[in-house]
């Protein structure tokens, strides 16, 4: 069981602060009357055990889980997702250890889908990806303190993070309602319309992709293929997996001109493979015999994707100009794959899925 400690409010966001329990913003005192409330909601008792990771000999209790997402501001009917995508990250094929300690500070990237995206009020539709909501923005940060205070994933100790990105202090994408015939990732996933999943990929920051006056299908997927080539993306030619954010504008076009998600994510996969000479134009060395092994097919190209499953596609965003956004994986399939899990009203979370859509 955890230590409690007589203090003030005030006083306990210093004591917190000066042992290095936060991601530098103040925390919530998790009392242990809110502990408890978080436990209740999801019918787990404190020493219940979420997951561990091995390489670290460390081990995360729901109580653990509890205090943590108290001090990141969630609300105790926000604990269900937070389980979920803890349990997620948890997974080996994850490879939590891997993600939280790379000098390529991956952020925890949290891709919400189904009916708990309006029941908890996550942002979806404008400034999905920005600041203001409390659903996105304390489940994201709970996740990172996990990281922090249980698995020891901070600056200086566990964490390697070279540069990082903000994303480092939370990073979820909530999906709107695709259009008319296009189902949800949830359903891609396995799940029941009533059900809500979480996926968990370890990403780089989003890149935001601008598009405003084609009104060729085309013309907007070949953009967005351009920026998933960029050599200067330390998995490109080495085969990783990517979130694809598909803007208003653009979902509404390609559902109308009768692509699928499935031909999205083909001619994706398609059109950001990568030639080699680009590659070194760039200043980009191709490593061989090396754990990334940057031989061309036989076309002279190399894959960005390993097959268009690998493209995590997810509509959100409102209408505007006409802008999508993409975060690559931080490094490719071998290293780390996005694992999901459907939310459970009360215990442990399901394994759904996988990372295959």
């Amino acid at each position: 069981m955890a230590e409690q400690l007589n203090l003030s409010t005030t006083d306990a966001v210093e004591y917190f602060f000066d042992r290095g329990w936060t991601d530098g913003l103040p925390i919530v005192p998790p009392t242990p009357e809110l502990v408890e409330e978080f436990l209740a909601i999801v019918g787990l008792e404190a020493d219940d055990i979420l997951g561990s990771v091995s390489e670290r000999d460390r081990h995360l209790t729901a109580e653990k889980a509890a205090i943590n997402s108290v001090m990141a501001g969630c609300k105790a009917e926000y604990f269900p997702v937070v389980v979920a995508a803890l349990e997620a990250i948890l997974d080996p094929e994850f490879n939590a250890h891997a993600a939280m300690s790379s000098t390529g500070g991956a952020a925890l990237c949290l891709i919400v889908s189904g009916p708990l995206v309006e029941e908890l009020g996550f942002f979806h539709l404008n400034n999905a990806l920005g600041s203001g909501n409390r659903a996105n923005a304390s489940i994201g940060r709970a996740v990172r303190l996990v990281a922090m205070n249980v698995f020891g994933a901070k600056t200086g100790m566990m964490d390697a993070s070279s540069i990082g990105h903000p994303g480092k202090y939370s990073m979820v994408v909530a999906e709107t309602q695709p259009p008319e015939g296009w189902p949800t990732f949830a359903k891609e996933l396995g799940a029941a319309p009533n059900r809500t999943s979480v996926t968990v990929l370890a990403a780089e920051g989003p890149r935001q992709i601008a598009n405003h006056l084609n009104p060729d299908p085309k013309g907007w997927l070949l953009t967005i293929a351009s920026a998933m080539r960029c050599p200067a993306t330390f998995s490109v030619g080495k085969g990783a997996q990517v979130a694809v954010v598909l803007g208003y504008e653009a979902r509404e076009l390609l559902s109308r001109e009768g692509w699928s998600k499935g031909d999205i994510r083909s001619f994706l996969a398609e059109h950001s493979r990568i030639s080699a000479e680009e590659l070194e134009a760039a200043g980009v060395f191709l490593e061989v015999g090396s754990a990334h092994n940057m031989i061309p097919e036989a076309d002279g190209l190399l894959p960005t994707v390993p097959s268009p499953t690998d493209i995590l596609l997810v509509t959100a965003g409102g209408p505007g100009a006409g802008w999508c956004a993409y975060m690559p994986a931080w490094a490719p399939v071998q290293h780390s794959r996005a694992t999901s899990r459907l939310v459970a009203k009360t215990g442990h979370s399901e394994t759904i899925g996988g990372s295959d859509v």
